[in-house]
C-alpha cells in the first residue's frame, strides 16, 4: 500500500497536509495561555481602540523589548478577520503556521530543478507536519508560528536573487525576520554574509540593499528605544552558554521529536520522571495503559540513531573538497543549509545569550532537510527509515494533543493548565462568589 501511495504524490501530500492541519487545529481551547499568550491577544484588542499602534512588543528572553512587528502579525490577523476571542486568534495563527509549511510544495516544484534536491524538501514538508516540537509551538499565541511563512518567502527571493525583484524580496523579507522574532536577525545576517563570501557575483545587490533598507525602516523607533536600555540589564552573556553548543544540540534534536519533557513536566513537578512517565503510558484503552506512545518514542529514537549513523558514514565517504561543500555551487539547498547550520550557529553562540530551543524555528525547514539528507531518501533503507520516523512522530504528536486535552493541560509541566481549564476555574469561582 505504501508503494502505491508513493506513486501518487498528490494524494500523499494531501494526506500529510490534512494530518498536519488536524494536529494544529484540534481542541484549540486546550492551548497554552500564560503571560505571553495573554499579552499578545490583549494587544490586538487595544490597538486602534484605546492604544496607539505600537513600535515595540513585549520583552524578549534576553530582557530586551522585541520589535513592533512581533506584535503586528497578531494585530493584522485580528483586524483582518474581526477576531475578538483568544481561541479564534489561536486558530488563525495555527492556519498561518500550517500554510507556511505548505509553501514548501510550490517552492520545491517551481524553483528546484534537481529531483534529488527536491526530494529533500518534500521530506522536510512531511516531517514538519507531524513533528511534536512544531506542533507544540505552532499551537501557541507566539510569533514563532509566523516564521515558516516568512522564511519560505525569503528563500524564494534568495533563490531568484539574480533578478531585481527576487533580490529585493530577499532583502525586504530578511529585514522582517528579526522583527518577528529576534533569532531572525542572526539568520538574515548569516545568509547575507555567507552569500557575499561564497557567491557574491550571483546577487543583484542594489535591489537587495533597497529591499533591506525598506524592510528595516520600522526598526528605527525600536532601535532608538533599545539604545536607551543599559546592556547589562537587557542581555545576559556567559561563557557557560557558549561552551554548551546549544544551537547545534537543538538543531540535531529538534527533528527527532523527543523533547516534550519540559512542557510535560520532566523539569518540573515532584520528580524528574513524574509526568513524562505518565505521558508514555498513553493512550489508555478500557482503563489500561497501552504504552503505544512509549513504543513510538523508542522506535523514533532508534530511527534517528540509524539516520545519524548513515549521515556520518556518508560524510566520511564524501569525495568533494570542503570548499566545494561549503560554497554550495552544486546545491543551493546545501548552501542555505550550511549558512543556517554553521554561520548562524556561530553568530548566535558567540553572543553568549541563553539560546532557547524555539529560536531555531527561524531556520525552518533546514533542520528537517538535514535529517532527510542524512537518511539518504533515494535509497530503500533511507526511505523506510524516514517513513518509520514519520509514523513514530505522528503517534507522539497525536498523543500529545490528546494528552493535553484529557488532562486539561499539564499542571506540573511548563505547559500549565489549558485555556479551557482556566476559563472553567474562573467560572467556578464566579459561581461561588455569587
Amino acid at each position: 500500500m505504501m508503494r502505491k501511495l508513493f506513486k501518487k504524490p498528490a494524494l500523499l501530500f494531501m494526506i500529510v497536509g490534512i494530518t498536519g492541519f488536524l494536529l494544529r487545529v484540534l481542541f484549540v481551547a486546550d492551548m497554552e495561555y500564560k503571560e505571553d499568550e495573554e499579552y499578545n491577544f490583549a494587544q490586538t484588542q487595544l490597538f486602534g481602540v484605546t492604544q496607539p499602534w505600537p513600535w515595540h512588543g513585549m520583552n524578549s528572553g534576553v530582557y530586551l523589548a522585541n520589535p513592533g512587528m512581533s506584535i503586528w502579525v497578531f494585530a493584522v490577523l485580528a483586524k483582518l478577520f474581526g477576531i475578538h476571542h483568544p481561541t479564534s486568534l489561536a486558530t488563525a495563527v495555527q492556519l498561518v503556521a500550517w500554510l507556511g509549511i505548505c509553501l514548501i510544495l510550490p517552492f520545491a516544484y517551481r524553483l528546484i530543478r534537481d529531483s534529488s534536491e527536491r526530494l529533500l524538501w518534500l521530506w522536510a514538508y512531511a516531517l514538519a507536519m507531524v513533528n511534536p516540537f512544531l506542533i507544540l509551538y505552532q499551537r501557541k499565541l507566539w510569533p514563532e508560528p509566523f516564521l515558516p511563512l516568512f522564511v519560505m518567502a525569503t528563500w524564494a527571493g534568495w533563490w531568484m536573487r539574480s533578478h531585481f525583484w527576487g533580490a529585493f524580496g530577499w532583502g525586504l523579507l530578511g529585514a522582517c525576520l528579526g522583527q518577528i522574532h529576534m533569532s531572525g536577525f542572526f539568520l538574515a545576517f548569516a545568509v547575507f554574509l555567507w552569500t557575499y563570501i561564497w557567491q557574491r557575483e550571483s546577487t543583484h545587490w542594489r535591489a537587495w540593499f533597497l529591499g533591506s533598507v525598506l524592510g528595516a525602516l520600522p526598526l528605527i523607533p525600536w532601535a532608538l528605544e533599545a539604545l536607551q536600555t543599559p546592556i547589562h540589564e537587557s542581555i545576559r552573556v556567559g561563557w557557560s552558554e557558549m561552551v554548551q553548543f546549544k544551537y547545534w544540540v537543538f538543531w540535531f534534536t529538534n527533528p527527532t521529536g523527543l523533547h516534550l519533557g519540559n512542557a510535560l513536566g520532566i523539569l518540573r513537578g515532584p520528580s524528574h520522571w513524574d509526568q513524562l512517565s505518565d505521558f508514555i503510558r498513553y493512550p489508555w484503552v478500557g482503563g489500561y495503559p497501552t504504552y503505544i506512545n512509549g513504543l513510538a518514542h523508542w522506535i523514533g529514537a532508534g530511527s534517528c540513531v540509524w539516520i545519524f549513523a548513515r549521515g556520518l558514514r556518508s560524510l566520511k565517504q564524501r569525495g568533494s573538497s570542503w570548499g566545494e561543500w561549503m560554497n554550495g555551487k552544486s546545491s543551493p539547498t546545501l548552501f542555505l543549509q550550511n549558512a543556517s547550520l554553521i554561520l548562524c550557529g556561530i553568530l548566535m553562540t558567540l553572543t553568549g545569550v541563553v539560546i532557547r530551543r524555539y529560536y531555531l524555528c527561524a531556520t525552518f525547514p533546514f533542520e528537517f532537510i538535514l535529517m532527510a539528507r542524512m537518511a539518504q531518501p533515494k535509497t530503500r533503507v533511507g526511505r523506510n527509515l524516514l517513513i518509520t520516523l514519520w509514523i513514530a512522530q505522528l503517534v507522539m504528536a497525536g498523543t500529545f494533543v490528546g494528552y493535553i486535552h484529557v488532562n486539561q493541560g499539564s499542571i506540573t509541566g511548563d505547559y500549565g493548565p489549558s485555556y479551557q481549564a482556566q476559563q472553567k476555574s474562573l467560572e467556578d469561582r464566579s459561581h461561588v462568589t455569587h
